[in-house]
């Protein structure tokens, strides 16, 4: 059935794009090559299909500088010119996911108005579309001197929060069977996570966001984040 667009996200790498209030694409196209011969029937042109293209992507919204793993991201990508992962994730549950090359980045202010943002992403190679979601963790534990997982682990929840730590490392344990675990820290991959098994985490004092990114083949991401709180020893 027809679903609202809110709650509607484009991720970069791992971490949301704030601020947006439109996304527009993916849109798929394919060339066409002639393959009409003297015999062909009834004297019609006949093809065969060639080569497909992603299309661009574009989003725009409000102007958010203080966005540095979203919008500040993809500045930086539109400087690299590396294609970057991104993904649009629907509420209902299915995404696309693909690499992208940001080509176009843009602010704008007008009187009367909000500093406005857009930027375009050339999609490159082959995207995805996954109808379905990923079932996602069964399970999310962390541990650290001090810390609190809050609220307690749901699989329907994403945001937590683990206040209270005063040691350096946390341990981040996931389990989630069948399913590519992919785990980031503030918005950068650091390694494949293994169900069941633990993981150390660098924190700094001050606030680490740790991003847990479930995944089965053909479905759509599952996301879960997680901000340590390091306090003074």
């Amino acid at each position: 059935m027809p679903e609202r667009a809110l709650g509607t996200q484009i991720l970069i790498n791992s971490d949301a794009i704030a601020g947006l209030t439109s996304i527009n694409g993916v849109s798929l196209t394919a060339e066409t090559l002639d393959t009409t011969t003297l015999t062909s029937n009834g004297g019609y042109r006949e093809f065969t299909g060639g080569f497909k293209d992603g299309g661009e992507v574009t989003v725009s919204g409000y102007f958010e500088p203080g966005d540095a793993d979203g919008q500040v991201a993809v500045y930086n990508a539109f400087e690299s010119g590396d294609a970057i992962p991104f993904s649009i994730i629907y509420p209902q549950g299915a995404s696309w996911g693909f690499n992208g090359v940001v080509t176009g980045f843009s602010t704008s202010a007008e009187l009367e108005g909000l500093i406005a943002f857009e930027a375009t992403i050339k999609v490159s190679g082959k995207p995805s579309l996954n109808v379905t979601a990923s079932s996602g963790l069964t399970n999310l534990v962390l541990s650290g001197t001090g810390g609190t997982l809050a609220p307690a682990f749901s699989a329907g929840t994403r945001y937590y929060t683990f206040e209270g730590v005063t040691a350096n490392k946390v341990t981040v344990t996931v389990t989630g069977a069948g399913q590519t675990i992919k785990m980031f820290v503030n918005g950068a991959y650091v390694k494949d996570l293994v169900s069941g098994s633990a993981a150390e985490v660098d924190v700094k004092i001050g606030s680490t966001k740790i991003t847990i990114m479930a995944n089965e083949t053909g479905k759509a991401p599952k996301i879960y984040e997680i901000i340590v709180v390091r306090e003074e020893e």
